[in-house]
């Protein structure tokens, strides 16, 4: 990547989630030892280091309402980042949780563990919870407008408005989901499966409606929808599938497919703003797309090990890379 690598930083274990900072001054780091980091964006310094959960931190988010991480400790914590101590600890339901995820705008904050889904405030105060999934949740996804939230697991897909006790939309899919991506539109869901499928639903959803896609390599872990919710891009194998849900949606038609990964790709993320797509695989080769103009990457380079997290700056002018050997690097793209 030569000169596009703002800096680079070296923690103590796998990258297990990176989140930046409202105004983009610092990056949060935390690892599978359960280190939580807070790094200057712009030098790489660290500023703060926490042994913040005993046996492994699993996410990490920040926004308006605050910095957050949960762990193999079943804790969510809330930080005081600007006196570098915690503040809260919240029993998130059971001794692991899977991850966190704050609401659009920061004013909620969601955390899945086991069958568990629980929702609070900045302050760390329980607003909701729903706990009758069938399976343990394996994946969570906020509306653009932080007033739904979307649910996977094995055996389907539920949608909750906040406040509401009951889905008011639940799509069966006879399989593991693993991932959701909520458009920004609010008009449609993907997820990805354990089946190597990709299931897209419209909203408001009727049975049969439902639209699969099959033929991956691989199971779906990676989901990523453009700004305008036109183009979703999906992962499952080495080649990354672009697919137009304009018009009457992807059902047969023919996706653009990219192609520079020689390894399974691990993580496809879209700006908030702009059109460009980042990519990542298991061998550490990053990329940089945009899909709507050409088939070819407009930059590629690599990082010393396999891709374990990616997250792209609030103003999309970087991003951020951490590795399963613990390496953080900041890629200047603007």
């Amino acid at each position: 990547m030569g000169r596009d690598v703002r800096w680079s930083f070296t923690a103590d274990d796998h990258i297990s989630g990176l989140a930046w900072s409202p105004d983009d001054a610092r990056l949060a780091v935390c690892t599978s030892a359960g280190t939580l980091y807070v790094l200057d964006a712009v030098t790489g310094k660290s500023l703060c280091r926490w042994d913040a959960h005993t046996t492994g931190a699993t996410a990490v988010d920040w926004a308006r309402g605050g910095l957050a991480s949960c762990g193999q400790d079943g804790k969510v914590k809330l930080w005081d980042a600007e006196a570098g101590r915690p503040f809260r600890s919240l029993d998130a339901g059971t001794a692991w949780v899977e991850t966190l995820q704050w609401a659009p705008g920061g004013e909620l904050l969601a955390s899945a563990a086991g069958r568990k889904l629980r929702i609070w405030n900045p302050e760390g105060e329980l607003i909701a919870e729903h706990c009758e999934f069938p399976s343990t949740i394996a994946t969570i996804c906020w509306r653009s407008d932080g007033k739904a939230i979307g649910v996977g697991y094995y055996g389907g897909v539920q949608l909750f408005r906040v406040g509401e006790s009951e889905p008011y939309q639940n799509m069966v899919w006879k399989g593991s989901i693993l991932t959701l991506a909520w458009s920004p539109n609010s008009h449609y869901v993907a997820a990805g499966s354990q089946e190597a499928t990709v299931n897209f639903w419209k909203l408001p959803f009727r049975h049969g409606d439902e639209l699969n896609m099959s033929g991956y390599a691989t199971k779906v872990r990676e989901l990523a929808w453009d700004k305008g919710s036109r183009f979703l891009a999906t992962g499952g194998g080495e080649i990354i599938t672009v697919w137009d849900v304009s018009g009457k949606g992807p059902a047969g038609t023919r996706p653009r497919q990219l192609e520079a990964h020689l390894r399974k790709v691990t993580h496809l993320h879209y700006q908030s703003h702009g059109l460009l797509l980042a990519s990542a695989d298991g061998e550490g080769h990053v990329a940089l797309w945009n899909p709507v103009q050409s088939s070819q990457p407009l930059r590629e380079g690599s990082v010393e090990s396999a891709v374990s997290k990616v997250s792209w700056s609030h103003n999309d002018s970087a991003i951020a890379w951490g590795t399963t050997e613990g390496e953080v690097c900041i890629w200047n793209v603007g």
